[in-house]
């Protein structure tokens, strides 16, 4: 009868909650909003990464792992929810514009994208996964500068590849983990709760404090998970758990415009390498659209960082969006023929944790490189760096693993 408290009901604090579930435990889920997964795992890109944006990591750790996690994706979904193609509206293959002001050049980008490639395939080799049951292989292809032309303005751009490395749409897949956490009966959802402490009691277990409606609250438990994404350090300070790093918490806005897409009328684009931004089409589902210069409101090095989302008006919100979106109007043409009211604009966003002290405007910054993540463990107190939403069904599984003492 193990007692076990997730602290965060994102992605992957839901994915180890159903993990475990599924597996007969029972699980005291923890989150501050009223239901799960309505922050940073909801407002974001959704893109399954296949390392080929982490060309600064020369070591290609970054794009072992991000391989790792989004072969491992589509089956984790489907252990716990179902994986459908056509419910989760994966987006069209996307375009890498290697802009003017890439941090890497072109000669370098195209040997790390090889080096990808054959990445992939090793692993996909060992494992027999697809990637999110479309693909057995990673296809990069640079297009020539007439093609190019015909999608960006190529005053901004010094080439562009197509590939194959998709998004999903990070709401859909919310929505479907959302519903199977508040389905399963060994599932016990604390909303509106924000965690103060946790701390060790006597004889070897551990207490979770809590605000809830006005009121303090403590639990004990026999194992804990932290998979907070906002205030994850703070409590791990409180369990002894010290940085060997250098941090950043960063909130970026994740725009979507909600309205009906074909595949043709308008392309999955993301700029490389640098402080740029990226384009996704979702189909049916809309348009998610982020400019890094403008998107990016507040950076904080703090345990606790600040509550950015009280600080945004509706009118600041819609201020982001509108000169991202000029940005990329610059850029990509096409985006004059999407027909949209404010009313279809949802200008959301979220906190990233990663770590490094500087942002990723600088060439040598730690955001580049993303595989020093995992769960780390101080006895049955476990914390878990999510890194990337790629990895967020392989973490979550990891965690539950980690609980159960199997790794």
């Amino acid at each position: 009868m193990m007692r076990i408290a997730i602290l965060g009901a994102g992605n992957t604090g839901t994915c180890a909650a159903l993990e475990l579930a599924g597996r007969g435990l029972d699980v005291d889920l923890y989150d501050q909003c009223d239901e799960p997964i309505r922050r940073a795992s909801f407002h974001n890109e959704g893109k399954v990464h296949l390392g080929i944006l982490y060309a600064k990591d020369r070591t290609l750790r970054t794009a072992e792992l991000m391989i790792r996690g989004a072969l491992s994706f589509a089956t984790l979904i489907d252990r716990w929810v179902g994986f459908d193609r056509a419910r989760l509206e994966i987006s069209t293959p996307f375009l890498y514009a290697v802009h003017v002001g890439t941090m890497v050049d072109v000669d370098g980008l195209r040997a790390h994208y090889a080096s990808c490639q054959r990445l992939f395939e090793e692993l996909h080799r060992a494992c027999g996964a697809s990637y999110l049951g479309l693909d057995r292989a990673l296809e990069i292809e640079e297009l020539s500068r007439t093609e190019m032309e015909s999608t960006v303005a190529a005053e901004h751009f010094v080439t562009m590849f197509r590939t194959s490395e998709r998004a999903v749409d990070p709401r859909t897949v919310a929505g479907l983990l959302r519903a199977a956490a508040l389905a399963h009966p060994r599932i016990h959802c604390v909303w509106g709760a924000r965690v103060t402490e946790v701390a060790r009691r006597d004889g070897g277990g551990l207490a979770v404090s809590f605000e809830k409606d006005g009121h303090d609250y403590i639990e004990p438990y026999d194992q804990v998970a932290n998979a907070l994404w906002h205030g994850r350090l703070h409590i791990d300070a409180q369990m002894g758990l010290g940085q060997d790093h250098p941090w950043l918490y960063r909130y970026k806005f994740a725009n979507r415009i909600m309205v009906p897409l074909s595949n043709g009328d308008i392309p999955s684009i993301i700029c490389v390498l640098g402080p740029f931004g990226d384009i996704v089409n979702y189909g049916r589902n809309g348009l998610f659209l982020s400019w890094y210069p403008e998107g990016m409101i507040g950076t904080s090095r703090a345990l606790q960082p600040p509550d950015w989302e009280r600080e945004l008006t509706p009118e600041r919100r819609y201020e982001v969006f509108r000169r991202s979106h000029a940005e990329w109007l610059k850029r990509c043409p096409l985006l004059k023929s999407l027909d949209f009211r404010p009313a279809d604009v949802d200008p959301g966003g979220g906190v990233i944790f990663a770590w490094g002290d500087t942002d990723v405007d600088d060439p040598r910054s730690k955001l580049h490189e993303r595989h020093e993540i995992g769960v780390y463990s101080a006895g049955n107190y476990h914390s878990v760096n999510t890194g990337k939403y790629t990895m967020t069904p392989y973490m979550g599984m990891k965690t539950a693993e980690r609980i159960l003492g199997l790794s």
